[in-house]
């Protein structure tokens, strides 16, 4: 089943829907492609999904790594969505994970978890969205799982200790990711059916930015001093800094009805730079970050625009791309920015999506080259890698998101700060103790249809993905290859990937990058040897042996089950406008364990007809609950701006026990401003503003101005009202040098959100 179904009618959903033609997805023809060798007959495919947050609260945030950012509930859920796409014996699974990383050990246990169906640790491509807002503590090499201790948490001496001497992976926290993971692919390997594939494409600007500028200005040849560059000195126009692109692997189903080949979209894989750091880590709340408002507002497009079944799930499995230096984060915060951004993603890629129904295959090549290499010293055509791996010293206090403790105790960022003794491989890195990062990695290049995907075990900056995107598409591209894409974070994470160029800088990722100045040039080169050995038809090199494990298996105990009971101890109020916020809090079991998995915790329902209807639950992006370690819970759901009016209640199905608030009502919001906005002359303008979402408050995004709706102008002892279906723009006739009032709730949008507060305006 598909644990979104409920979510199709959400309001922001709605308001992108209603503005989309419906697209001619139901009947496509299949375009014939040549077979890749080794995948002769057509694709199958399928798609699953799995809950994979956490049934317990209090894990450090992966990705912030701080040891006073605990997650103390739940802002989205986070889930494993899976594709599979096989051809004759060939079956590969796309995985998307919301976590900030995906150790080998893990990806591997993964893979052994679905060796039944014939999947092995080389066909399945998990890669992670690199949410900050996940848990940590799971990595099997357990320098990944410190968390730098904080003026907040001093008084601890076990602080230090485990960040020093960090602690094994958390075995229940593993296995469950393990288990979770894994069911995502067998509810894909059990969806698969005839189906056709194609690429689509889209460009995204204005949502992301370069927080690494002087270092990108380097690959110009251009060094300024921390904090002194701007995008607009890359001599390729500040466009250039970013990367842009949004590629999309659409899939759909081939079903016969009454004697014709009917196309259900089952959804797409999904790229795009954009770091998962919208959400900052004082929330302390699990959450996906823009990924999760993303996947969930694209799949509503696509079931909608393709009159998907309820009984078919539809994925987005939207990892990430070479987003080192790129990110949404420091003009966008908080669940509301998330969505926001999210939003424009799932524009863009269904906007992408519905190019791709133009050139569908069902025949489309699949190929696979995987290794493990070791960095071992190596000698590239820029010189050596190290054997070992280390930290610099501006790693310590972290990036433009959100410092780290150190930042917040010294206020000075290292970024900037070099050794001036260089070192012939790891340059001018101030390197620091920070354990012993993984040897060897594993590499791949994947080939669907015309695209190849050059999967990275970190996080490549914007100018390392175009230089291995032009590498590769130089090898391949008298194969048929048209365009390559970068697969980021996938299948194990040595942090960052800088050019030569960027790594002298020592910024927060030059620093970051282990492996020495010469790390990039070796993956792309060993990237070109796959995609070479690919188009040749001869196999990868054979694999570096390591045990990625590090003695940790997926064997941990099951979460408790939570309270066999559970008591209410406050109600909503009595009446909720819209955009505002309705609270229950209850008694329960300690530590969020009452929640379950793959099901929704709380419901917002609607009293229609004599019964309740179920119109929001914690599955979306409109509630956040938290819960302490003595069981008492509360949740908050944000009223969304479209909600009908009516009686409404929250109700929590726990694993164990439920519960239901007193019925409240939801009334119009009375928050819409009335702004003057210019108008011709003799005439007086008007437009219709929302309140601002209010970081870490508020948790979705609302637009800046109504489109569409009523006002009504007091033009002297004349009323006129102007009503328009659509567009921001109201205005009346009034004589030069008269004062034209509008009333309190005299202006309202297209659901009946009013003005509290009169306007008075002066005609010119």
């Amino acid at each position: 089943m598909n644990y979104l179904a409920v979510h199709r009618t959400l309001p922001h959903v709605a308001r992108l829907i209603a503005v989309l033609a419906v697209a001619g997805a139901a009947l496509l023809p299949g375009t014939a492609a040549a077979a890749a060798k080794g995948a002769p007959g057509s694709l199958r495919a399928g798609a699953g999904q799995a809950d994979i947050t956490p049934p317990q609260t209090g894990y450090f945030l992966g990705g912030w790594t701080r040891a006073d950012r605990l997650a103390r509930g739940q802002s989205t859920r986070l889930f494993a969505n899976t594709l599979v796409l096989q051809r004759g014996t060939r079956k590969v699974a796309l995985v998307a994970a919301e976590l900030f990383a995906i150790p080998a050990g893990l990806q591997e246990d993964v893979a052994r978890a679905v060796a039944d169906l014939g999947y092995d640790h080389t066909t399945v491509l998990l890669a992670a969205s690199h949410t900050h807002s996940g848990p940590g503590g799971f990595a099997n090499n357990p320098i990944y799982n410190t968390a730098a201790p904080s003026l907040q948490t001093v008084t601890d001496p076990l602080s230090f200790v485990r960040f020093l001497s960090p602690a094994p992976a958390d075995r229940q926290l593993y296995t469950f990711l393990v288990r979770q993971i894994a069911t995502s692919i067998r509810r894909a390997d059990a969806d698969r059916a005839h189906a056709a594939a194609g690429w689509g494409h889209a460009d995204l600007y204005g949502i992301t930015q370069n927080r690494s500028i002087e270092a990108h200005l380097a690959d110009h040849g251009i060094h300024m001093a921390y904090g002194k560059g701007t995008p607009q000195m890359d001599p390729d126009g500040p466009n250039h800094t970013i990367d842009p692109n949004v590629d999309v692997l659409r899939v759909d189903k081939l079903v016969r009805r009454g004697g014709r080949t009917v196309h259900v979209p089952i959804g797409a894989w999904s790229n795009f730079s954009d770091h998962g750091t919208v959400v900052k880590s004082q929330l302390e709340a699990y959450s996906g970050d823009h990924h999760a408002a993303a996947w969930r507002v694209f799949t509503a497009l696509v079931r909608r625009a393709g009159h998907v079944p309820g009984t078919q799930t539809v994925v987005n499995a939207y990892p990430n791309s070479d987003e080192g230096d790129i990110t949404a984060g420091i003009v966008h915060n908080g669940p509301s920015g998330a969505d926001e951004v999210g939003t424009a993603e799932a524009d863009a890629m269904f906007s992408a999506w519905r190019a791709a129904g133009r050139g569908l295959s069902r025949t489309p090549a699949l190929d696979l080259r995987w290794t493990r290499t070791c960095f071992c010293g190596q000698s590239t055509s820029t010189g050596p890698v190290a054997s070992k791996g280390a930290e610099g010293l501006p790693f310590l206090t972290g990036s433009e998101e959100g410092r780290g403790p150190l930042f917040d105790i010294t206020g000075v960022p290292l970024e900037g700060v070099t050794n001036p003794i260089p070192d012939p491989v790891q340059g001018d890195k101030v390197i620091v103790p920070a354990g012993e990062p993984p040897p060897a990695v594993p590499i791949s290049v994947l080939r669907i249809g015309d695209h190849a995907l050059a999967a990275l075990p970190g996080e490549p900056t914007k100018e390392v993905g175009a230089r291995i995107k032009a590498a590769l598409l130089e090898t391949m591209g008298g194969a048929g290859v048209r365009r390559v894409v970068i697969a980021g974070l996938a299948g194990d994470y040595i942090q960052y990937i800088t050019t030569p160029e960027e790594y002298g800088q020592q910024s927060y990722e030059g620093a970051s990058t282990l492996f020495g100045v010469n790390e990039a040039t070796f993956l792309q080169e060993r990237l070109v040897d796959l995609a070479g050995r690919m188009v040749s038809g001869r196999p990868a090199p054979d694999a570096y042996p390591l045990d990625p494990s590090y003695g940790v298996r997926p064997d941990g105990p099951p979460y408790p089950a939570g309270a066999a009971q559970g008591t209410v101890t406050g109600q909503p109020g009595a009446e909720v406008q819209r955009l505002g916020h309705a609270r229950l809090a209850w008694r329960g079991g300690p530590s969020g364990h009452d929640r379950p998995v793959d099901a929704p915790f709380v419901h917002a329902e609607r009293r229609v007809a004599g019964r309740w209807q179920t119109v929001d639950t914690d599955l979306g992006l409109a509630m956040l609950w938290r819960a302490d370690d003595q069981g008492n819970y509360e949740v908050t759901w944000e009223v969304p701006l479209t909600a009908p009016t009516g009686t409404y209640r929250l109700a929590v199905t726990a694993t164990r026990y439920e519960l239901a608030s007193e019925p409240f009502r939801v009334t119009p919001s009375t928050a819409l401003t009335v702004v003057p906005a210019p108008a011709s002359a003799g005439r007086v303008g008007v437009s219709l503003a929302y309140p601002k979402a209010r970081i870490d408050v508020d948790l979705t995004a609302r637009p800046s101005a109504a489109s569409g709706g009523i006002v009504q102008f007091r033009v002297g002892s004349q009323t006129v009202a102007v009503s328009q279906r659509k567009g921001t723009g109201f205005s009346a006739a009034a004589p030069a040098g008269a004062d034209v009032t509008i009333p309190a709730g005299a202006a309202r949008d297209r659901w009946g959100n009013t003005n509290a507060a009169p306007v008075t305006l002066h005609a010119g």
